[in-house]
């Protein structure tokens, strides 16, 4: 019986947060944040992510040509020096055959000295080339190793930012899941509590008019008489003789 007047109240639903920008949207139904990115967003990253696989490339193909040792550059530098060697000679015999004197011993002596000059040179190179490869490498080394990280480092920001996202919209989804219940749970508390009240109402005016029946009286239908003097508590008081008549 207590329960016809406990009246149910209209629940109210969760409102859950949610979001649509920057080719993402994000959504929290039941209290799981679930965040999804466009086509055109993702064209984005894989364009960011394939300039920095194309430089690590780049990098890579350029390693070889400075490797220590041999290579194109003082391939490059050794080329000059032959060069600048065979023509100074070349000039230095004629000079020294206009003056009579190329099969001496001072003419040989001459073009000696220039050839160890361009031996030196060619030394010199060599090992300059070596020390500026190093370096090189060593630098190309480090733009290739950052140019890889590059490759990956948008779609790792990416996933970062969904993820963040996603738990920020988790939170808010089970905080408004939350409060709906918890406003639920006082309005279904608030309605019992007036159909208690109601109950004790209809009660109490029931328990009255039964009250005024018996102290009031039955006149007339039957009973003549008068049990006014009946007590309240039960019905201690003597009946008199004529009130059956």
């Amino acid at each position: 019986m207590t329960n016809l007047f406990k009246p149910k109240v209209e629940l109210v639903q969760p409102v859950y947060p949610g979001f649509s920008a920057g080719g993402l949207s994000g959504s929290s139904a039941g209290g799981l944040g679930t965040v999804t990115s466009t086509a055109a967003r993702n064209d984005v990253i894989s364009g960011l992510s394939g300039a920095g696989e194309s430089a690590a490339n780049t990098f890579g193909d350029l390693y070889n040509t400075v490797k220590p040792g041999f290579n194109d550059l003082l391939n490059a530098r050794l080329t000059q020096i032959n060069d600048a060697s065979r023509s100074a000679i070349g000039d230095l015999r004629t000079n020294l055959a206009a003056r009579r004197i190329q099969g001496s011993s001072f003419g040989q002596s001459t073009i000696d000295r220039a050839n160890m000059e361009f031996s030196r040179q060619r030394d010199q190179a060599i090992a300059d080339n070596f020390l500026k490869s190093l370096e090189a490498q060593r630098q190309l080394t480090n733009d290739k190793f950052n140019a890889s990280i590059q490759a990956f480092q948008p779609k790792l920001n990416e996933l970062n930012l969904e993820a963040g996202l996603a738990a920020t919209l988790g939170t808010q989804g089970a905080q408004a899941i939350a409060h709906a219940a918890e406003f639920n749970a006082k309005a279904q508390s608030g309605a019992n509590a007036a159909g208690l009240n109601s109950l004790g109402s209809i009660l109490g005016t029931a328990l009255g008019f039964g009250k005024s029946m018996f102290t009031g009286g039955f006149g007339g239908g039957g009973f003549g008489g008068d049990l006014s003097g009946a007590s309240n508590a039960g019905w201690s008081a003597p009946l008199s003789a004529g009130s059956f008549i």
